[in-house]
């Protein structure tokens, strides 16, 4: 029992959740995790944008091997799971829950990357019996974002797929949807799709199979064909369900093929975009500027993923900029302009304990990664000890909190920086609790940030979640520096939320403005706190400044919000934004500086 344990706790702990260098990867030296250089070599060109399904007869997952038995030997193509061009509507409504039976009978798995000596559970399901409801030919789960789970490995989040029918079919309705595998305590993912047949009487089998995931150390397959139940019942709220699903839509980003940004703007090299990112490590890309996100594809090992617009990649560390950092920019906006300066110590009593000096540490020392409490600055070190500091493989709150407090004191705050994941998970709880100390005791601040920000930015359901301590069945205190998920519209409107409305939605302010210009690089006498002679860190955002030797006319700086396995968001100065997701520690976006600069420049 114990080597099963040791296992899975190997395993996790490579799949854990950090920053640039942040990390867990035990095969990786500190030097391979630097973000601040940004390697130029060509890795591969630009991933091809979306198409169609192909149509035409079908191959494989044909109402044969949907009915009877099916076993390929591997995963199928990702094609076979998209609505064809020619499809014909649904005869049947769907309405219920899907059953899936003896989950734990799979063991059909391929490891890629990673310990081969899984452990047992590890390729099969967790039980899977969810509602779902449909609204024209749109297959929409009941329940959103991240789904904890009895097993003891994975958890899920389930995405909106598709309903139709095919000429073969034998009158059946076919559905497929997108859903993922969640590591739990982690942020990795592991992005799959469904599908079987049904009708008014039955169901088909199952089929599903997982062949992309965003992960540093762990790569696998998973694939397999499962007896189902369909319980054709009434959905509590199901006209509510379908109408906030067709707003949902109705509020996506406007989106564009990558390819038609050279059209649209044909002094643009579009292979700059994607540029410098190992393609098998590749998740997805985007560029957004005037109003419109130029998307690429989302490449699975086995073709073109079927559901790109909901392939979840995860935030790593752009989870610290994106959730302490804006909460305390809307809670110094709602409520204390000053909010910033509040102590730490005042809020989180377990510093008490800490061999530290936390007396007159604020919250933007935590946020900026200063508070003056570490053992080496030498970079990443402290962030490094994954297989010796008890933080990272901690659940609960309370032996958490305590592992992160246990830190000495190096330097006064303010003057040192040293980035530590753990110093973000006390600033989150410190936000937590000055939250309460407003709101009530039943005040959350993940769900602050949700309720006051990610919801008036129109920020779908998927990202309403967040990873969490183990307390009360994994639903304790929000890990702050990660555990959140990104499509491809969400980091769109964040970024547009940030870069150009400033914090603001419809005229309304709802960040603080000073503590978002300093976050942007907009006030040039709060540049943050030094990581090297040119680049800063400050409210959890990077920075780093651009000038002649770069290839531009004048200085200017450039905010990034970073994420430990290769996640980049690039907040451009003229307006734009760039942002990838992958998995090998390539961080690299000059060459979509540069680009972006010939379509507004940079310069004044």
């Amino acid at each position: 029992m114990k080597n099963k344990q040791n296992i899975i706790f190997i395993i996790a702990l490579s799949l854990f959740a950090c920053s640039p260098g942040e990390s867990n990867a035990p095969e990786t030296s500190i030097n391979e995790t630097l973000p601040p250089s940004q390697p130029d070599t060509e890795k591969t060109a630009p991933l091809p944008s979306r198409t169609d399904s192909l149509a035409g007869d079908r191959k494989v997952l044909t109402y044969q091997q949907l009915i009877e038995e099916f076993d390929p030997g591997s995963p199928v193509d990702d094609g076979a799971f998209a609505m064809p061009a020619d499809a014909i509507p649904a005869g049947h409504v769907f309405e219920g829950r899907l059953e899936l039976i003896d989950e734990n009978t799979q063991e059909n798995i391929q490891v890629l990357r990673g310990n081969p000596d899984v452990d047992p559970e590890v390729p099969q399901l967790p039980e899977f019996d969810f509602e779902f409801v449909q609204s024209g030919d749109f297959f929409i789960p009941v329940q959103r974002g991240l789904i904890i789970t009895d097993h003891p490995i994975w958890n899920y989040i389930i995405e909106p797929g598709r309903v139709w029918q095919e000429e073969n079919d034998g009158g059946y309705s076919r559905v497929s949807f997108p859903f993922s595998l969640v590591w739990k305590g982690s942020n990795a993912i592991f992005n799959g799709v469904m599908s079987f047949l049904f009708n008014d009487q039955g169901i088909s089998k199952v089929w599903y199979q997982t062949t992309q995931e965003t992960s540093i150390s762990f790569s696998i397959d998973l694939w397999g064909q499962l007896e189902a139940i369909y319980h054709p019942e009434s959905v509590s709220q199901s006209e509510q369900i379908r109408a906030a699903f067709e707003d949902e839509r109705s509020r996506r980003f406007p989106t564009k093929p990558i390819e038609q940004l050279a059209e649209d703007y044909p002094q643009v090299d579009v292979s700059q975009f994607g540029r410098g990112i190992s393609k098998n490590h590749l998740t997805y890309y985007g560029f957004v500027i005037n109003g419109v996100n130029y998307v690429s594809s989302c490449p699975t090992r086995y073709g073109e993923y079927a559901y790109c617009e909901y392939l979840r990649a995860p935030s790593y560390s752009t989870a610290k900029s994106t959730f302490p950092s804006l909460a305390l920019m809307r809670l110094a906006q709602k409520y204390d302009p000053e909010a910033g300066e509040l102590l730490v110590k005042d809020y989180v009593p377990e510093y008490e304990d800490s061999p530290g000096n936390w007396s007159t540490v604020t919250f933007d020392h935590t946020l900026d990664m200063a508070t003056g409490n570490f053992r080496s600055a030498r970079y990443m070190v402290d962030e490094e000890h994954f297989d010796s500091d008890p933080f990272w493989s901690e659940e609960y709150y309370a032996e958490r909190i305590t592992a992160a407090f246990n830190w000495p004191n190096g330097d006064d705050p303010g003057k040192q920086w040293v980035y530590r994941t753990f110093d973000t998970f006390i600033v989150t709880r410190a936000l937590h609790n000055y939250l309460q100390s407003i709101e009530g005791p039943g005040a959350d601040i993940f769900e602050f940030l949700v309720n006051e920000i990610f919801i008036p930015i129109n920020v779908g359901p998927g990202a309403h979640t967040s990873a969490r301590t183990k307390d009360n069945n994994w639903q304790g205190q929000p890990y702050g520096g990660y555990g959140l998920w990104w499509i491809q519209d969400d980091l769109a409107k964040i970024t547009n939320f940030l870069n150009v409305d400033r914090g603001a939605v419809d005229g309304e302010q709802l960040l603080q403005p000073d503590y978002l210009a300093a976050a942007l690089q907009l006030e040039p006498s709060d540049r943050g706190v030094d990581i090297d002679s040119r680049t800063k860190y400050n409210n959890a955002f990077w920075a780093r400044v651009y000038d002649q030797q770069d290839g531009f006319e004048c200085e200017f700086w450039a905010p990034q919000m970073l994420g430990y396995s290769g996640i980049v968001v690039v907040l451009m100065p003229n307006g734009s934004s760039y942002y990838y997701a992958s998995d090998n520690r390539e961080f690299t976006w000059l060459d979509a500086l540069k680009e972006s600069d010939k379509i507004i420049p940079h310069c004044p």
